[in-house]
């Protein structure tokens, strides 16, 4: 279960491991919000699939946004997982450009090594604001799903 948002706006602080039906539930209270969650779903399924472990998500669509611009991921892969035995499927989960141009959204992926991890999840925990202000994210583990 999710802790209610802090200021109204954002999860408090930390990592929040969440189920598909705490999403559905918080997050997928409108046409838009909807449409984000069938479009998530089916990308968490090629990522289980693809055998990669967890999923960070953050930015507006985690919040209590009515409207949020797209919804922010990192994909984890197991370390040493050989990235040219892939499926071309899987391999267009960590193609960051090619999922930019054509879900609008920003998908980012590495290892499963907590000093890379931690780095890049740095700046993710902020907000926008010029005050940059801690913020909690979502953590999906893929073998629950």
């Amino acid at each position: 279960m999710l802790p209610p948002f802090q200021d109204g706006m954002y999860l408090p602080v930390g990592d929040h491991p969440a189920t598909w039906d705490d999403i559905v539930g918080r997050f997928g209270g409108n046409r838009r919000r909807q449409g984000f969650c069938n479009r998530l779903r089916a990308f968490l399924d090629r990522a289980k699939g693809c055998e990669f472990i967890k999923v960070y998500v953050f930015g507006s669509f985690i919040s209590a946004k009515d409207d949020p611009g797209d919804v922010d991921l990192l994909w984890i892969y197991r370390q040493n997982l050989d990235l040219d035995t892939l499926s071309r499927d899987c391999k267009e989960l960590l193609d960051y450009g090619l999922n930019r141009a054509r879900e609008g959204w920003d998908m980012w992926c590495c290892s499963n090594d907590e000093v890379t991890i931690n780095y890049l999840m740095e700046g993710w925990r902020r907000d926008k604001s010029s005050e940059k202000k801690p913020r909690g994210v979502i953590l999906i583990d893929l073998a629950t799903l």
